[in-house]
């Protein structure tokens, strides 16, 4: 009985403090739940570009049970972690939560509050990969003009060069070394080197199917009245020259031998541009020049064979003529969708700016531009399937 008497008190303060730390860990995993909805909200919301992500982020925590400022909760949101791999780095958002949690046995030796914390880091998801090893030196390689971005990060493998380059992405992930890059002129940030190496982001996505050709050899030339042209299959090239007002109807469009847009207006949305070989006809290059002005725009949703957010898609069995089969050169292009180009690589030359509306993307072996402004986004909400590149959470820490 009295060793009874004298272990009672400490086995109820062991139950006590054993239904303390049960509440402590039920509270934090209910703030870590909230952190990590938080900090994906407002990563898709800078990824979108909106300037209001860190309200709409901590709106998402208080809808999770925890509303910054009440009961002397906290809820910050911020890019340039303080934590971890990422920190210092814009292309992350990061989420803490702390709340005071009252205790009921741990009282006696801490005055009846705990705080309890949660943190949680988002990446900003890439919309430019160049996945680049094998077809040039450099596998991003400018001249003059610049390339920025507003909330797209740029992921690169191998080397960087950039010269007299106005260079400004949310972040520039290279694959390997400082020593190995070699980057002039203004650039912000600075580049996360090591990275890990970058893998085709959209290997996930059917490739459209060849079928019967429906055109053969199809070369409008010195058109000026309005021309309408459909989805199908055009084998032997697409070449548009000197034609003043083409609009592409919606739909899914396969050519072969490549297209050559001279000195033309080409308008559509809704498109999916598909080369490939077939019908007689090999792998070509996909020139826009001679002051063209191209205004086309990928589907929102998938259908007829097109695939939604995609705007140009090379056959992943591409045979390349050039470390750059796809060129934009002294035209203007605008438009929403990716340039889905694996295998080979994308030139743009003196060609003022070439840009998406909400979303324009890339996915090369390499790009070199020199006297242009390219401007990728990374607002996909107009897409039906959301951003093609998502194709994993992005929490990271």
């Amino acid at each position: 009985m009295p060793f009874f008497l004298v272990t009672l008190p400490v086995l109820i303060l062991l139950c006590g403090f054993s239904i303390d730390l049960g509440m402590l860990e039920l509270n934090e995993q209910r703030m870590q739940t909230a952190a990590d909805a938080a900090a994906i909200s407002g990563e898709l919301e800078a990824e979108r570009g909106t300037n209001n992500w860190v309200a709409l982020a901590q709106e998402d925590a208080a809808q999770n049970g925890f509303t910054t400022g009440v009961n002397g909760t906290t809820v910050s949101v911020a890019q340039l972690g303080n934590y971890g791999a990422f920190s210092g780095r814009l292309d992350v958002i990061q989420v803490n939560i702390a709340q005071p949690v009252k205790t009921i046995f741990m009282g006696a030796l801490n005055g009846g509050y705990v705080t309890a914390t949660a943190r949680s880091v988002a990446q900003i998801v890439p919309c430019v990969y160049l996945t680049g090893t094998t077809l040039q030196t450099y596998a991003l390689d400018g001249a003059t003009g610049d390339f920025k971005s507003e909330s797209c990060p740029f992921n690169v493998n191998k080397n960087v060069l950039t010269v007299d380059l106005s260079l400004v992405p949310e972040a520039l992930n290279v694959a390997g070394p400082a020593a190995n890059s070699s980057i002039q002129g203004y650039q912000w940030p600075p580049p996360n080197y090591n990275a890990p190496a970058v893998t085709d982001p959209l290997s996930y996505v059917t490739s459209p199917a060849f079928s019967a050709c429906t055109h053969t050899n199809y070369a409008p030339y010195n058109v000026s009245t309005p021309l309408t042209l459909s989805p199908g299959t055009y084998c032997g090239a697409l070449n548009i020259t000197n034609c003043s007002k083409v609009t592409l109807n919606p739909g899914l469009y396969v050519i072969t031998g490549g297209a050559g847009w001279y000195n033309s207006t080409i308008t559509g949305t809704g498109i999916t541009l598909y080369f490939t070989s077939g019908g007689g006809s090999s792998n070509g290059k996909f020139d826009i020049s001679g002051g063209s002005k191209v205004t086309i725009s990928a589907p929102t949703t998938s259908s007829g064979g097109s695939i939604a957010g995609i705007l140009v898609f090379t056959d992943r069995n591409w045979t390349h003529t050039n470390p750059q089969d796809v060129d934009i050169i002294q035209s203007t292009f605008t438009g929403d969708g990716i340039w889905y180009l694996p295998g080979t690589g994308f030139y743009i030359n003196n060609s003022g700016v070439v840009t998406g509306i909400n979303y324009f993307g890339i996915v090369a072996d390499n790009l070199t531009f020199t006297g242009t402004s390219v401007r990728p986004l990374n607002n996909y909400s107009y897409v039906t399937t959301g951003n093609p590149f998502r194709t994993q959470a992005p929490l990271v820490q």
